[in-house]
């Protein structure tokens, strides 16, 4: 059988061959298709060591992965990589896409070889030693029928699987460029795990041939200096940080610890650019013992290292609200003072951190971020604190730093404070008192210079009543509070939505919204905020299939649900005014609000920006009052 990966190939019926060899193989393993193993698991310990034992692969692939979720973001996805032996050792993807897959175990530690949850991607990959897609009931337990699969073997130089990189959806997303996806990713961990072992074996080979596949191919910045310190070559990526101009010129103006002198020669060596970490490489002509020096950069942070990626100029907007919380952001950043995020999901704490930092005293320092709601509690403490040697069974032999080491003197990024359990808040309060960390298994304080940003979407007056935080880490926490508006409360809702439609990874040319569509975006409350917004619109805009976006497919995608709850809400507070909640003076004031909304429409000819100017309120506040007082347009 010849195998076809189409959509309408897949999606009709017909099975690839890799398919039945592998229910084949699943039968004779004895797998049951309506009992999928999912036991199969690392335990917290286990996990460490896999980590350990794949640190290069988890290293060099990190980046790749974040790159390729940025490329799905918003959408119901995820992304992984496996070790050969099949176990999950990273993924990324959609919160609420994660939630649903974890119940069938597709998530950290979870081994998906086929004999333990039979045909799938990351399995039959493994077996087959190639790339390949498994989909909805092409899996061989029933449980995973929900789900669209493609992964692709990582190749070492000889030919041995090194791991898996897998991407899922739910079966309704297959996309026809899942499969190249997933090929050129793990071409480019390929390419980074390559360039890693040239250095560790220290050989010394042609550097031309090499640098022209390694240019074209590689994720990272490569920059290539001669021996008289000049620049020669650049790839696009280290183009984009320093400049096409800068070939020709010494490579002492960009990084001052290499001018001329200093190239007889240098030991490797890492040297910081923006928010980059370049490492030397010496590479020499064994026919003309001619050398060069090979810097590789690497965004930091992709293994702990994070310096801002953001900035308050990459901050999207066009409301007065947001400006001036970008304004006041600016004069606290420079304060040095503990700052607390609090907004909702969705509505950019991250970027505002990032901001904060790069705008700050610390910016050439560390930036460490962590999700206190996506770490267990059994692990935060060590992930924050670190660990002494021999502090539990599975510890590193020589200890771990935690996050406050790594953060020294720079900013650490606590995302999700409020789910933080009370006893990591004790330890955390007492951290940031006497600044000093000690160790898990430790006796002998640390001594740290950190910079607390902390965020949640939580009202913590209210946990702290509750009794889940406690009010003195509140307080240390809280040297100033931003709050973050939600897209509901903003007025350049069009401008947001433009810039979604202006960068889809997909499309060639910008899609084009309808007048209703447009009056949609303005009119609904987005309780997933930004994220919710970029999600509708890329499913949107490649449903409508080059058509412009009308409002009916934008209302198909947006839970009915939360727009329903707002105007009830609003329906339920007008009833109750009516009734007399706010007694004779409220019903004039309501009924003079609506007389002089209807009055400023008519003067406008029914021009919602016009309007929503002239009474000085945002428009999509505008359109929920025109609902709520049922003004006809």
């Amino acid at each position: 059988m010849v195998m076809d990966l189409s959509p309408a190939s897949t999606l009709s019926g017909i099975i690839p061959a890799y398919i039945e060899d592998s229910w084949k193989r699943c039968q004779s393993f004895g797998i049951k298709t309506t009992n999928m193993d999912l036991d199969s698991t690392l335990g917290e310990y286990e996990m460490r060591d896999y980590v350990d034992r794949y640190a290069e692969l988890l290293h060099y692939s990190s980046p790749i992965l974040e790159d390729m979720f940025q490329d799905i973001v918003g959408t119901d996805f995820l992304v992984l990589v496996a070790t050969p032996e099949g176990y999950v050792i990273n993924s990324i993807g959609n919160d609420t896409f994660l939630q649903e897959v974890d119940r069938v175990a597709l998530c950290k530690g979870a081994n998906w070889l086929e004999q333990y949850k039979g045909t799938n991607a990351i399995g039959t990959a493994i077996t087959e030693k190639k790339p390949v897609v498994v989909h909805g009931s092409h899996h061989y337990c029933r449980d995973n029928h929900f789900l669209t699969c493609t992964a692709s073997p990582i190749f070492g130089p000889s030919g041995e699987v090194l791991g898996i990189i897998n991407m899922s959806s739910y079966k309704y997303n297959f996309h026809p460029y899942s499969l190249g996806l997933v090929k050129r990713a793990a071409h480019s961990i390929e390419q980074a795990l390559y360039i890693a072992g040239m250095k560790k074996e220290q050989k010394e080979e042609p550097v031309s041939g090499d640098l022209d596949f390694i240019y074209d191919h590689h994720p990272s910045s490569l920059i290539t200096v001669n021996e008289g310190g000049i620049i020669t070559r650049m790839n696009f990526s280290a183009s984009k940080i320093l400049g096409s101009k800068m070939v020709g010129e010494p490579v002492g103006a960009v990084f001052e610890q290499l001018d001329s002198p200093s190239l007889g020669w240098v030991k490797e060596q890492k040297l910081r650019f923006k928010n980059h970490i370049f490492t030397t490489h010496i590479m020499s002509d064994s026919q003309d013992g001619i050398r060069q020096l090979l810097l590789r950069g690497e965004k930091m942070g992709e293994y702990g290292e994070l310096t801002n990626r953001y900035s308050f100029q990459d901050i999207l907007c066009d409301d007065p609200r947001v400006q001036e919380t970008i304004e006041m952001a600016r004069k606290v950043a420079l304060l040095d003072i503990n700052v607390l995020l609090s907004g909702e999901s969705g509505t950019g704490k991250e970027l505002f951190a990032q901001s904060l930092h790069g705008a700050s005293l610390r910016s050439d320092k560390p930036f460490i971020a962590i999700n206190c709601s996506a770490i267990p509690e059994s692990l935060l403490e060590s992930e924050l604190f670190g660990y002494e040697k021999g502090a539990f069974t599975g510890a590193k032999s020589g200890g771990q730093a935690g996050k406050f080491e790594a953060a020294d003197e720079g900013t650490l990024f606590l995302d999700e404070i409020g789910d933080m359990p009370l006893a990591a808040q004790a330890t955390l309060l007492r951290v940031i008192q006497e600044r000093c960390v000690t160790r898990i298994g430790g006796i002998s304080p640390r001594p740290v210079n950190v910079r607390i940003i902390a965020a949640t979407h939580k009202d913590l007056l209210k946990e702290i009543e509750a009794g889940r935080f406690r009010a003195d880490l509140y307080y240390r926490l809280n040297g100033f509070t931003l709050k973050l508006p939600s897209l509901r409360e903003r007025r350049d809702l069009l401008l947001l939505a433009d810039h979604v439609l202006s960068h889809l990874p997909f499309a060639k040319t910008k899609p084009v919204l309808s007048e209703e569509a447009k009056s949609f975006i303005l009119g609904y409350d987005w309780p997933g905020n930004f994220r919710q917004l970029q999600n509708v619109l890329q499913q949107a805009s490649l449903l409508a299939d080059f058509r412009p976006i009308e409002r009916s497919l934008l209302a198909s995608l947006c839970p009915s649900s939360a727009g329903h709850y707002q105007e009830s809400v609003l329906q339920q507070k007008l009833e109750r005014e009516e009734e007399g909640d706010w007694g004779p003076v409220g019903r004039c004031l309501k009924s003079n609000e609506a007389a002089c909304i209807r009055q400023t429409l008519e003067q406008v000819n029914g021009n919602i920006s016009q309007a929503a100017k002239r009474l000085n309120i945002g428009r999509n506040t505008l359109y929920r009052k025109i609902r709520a007082y049922k003004i006809s347009l």
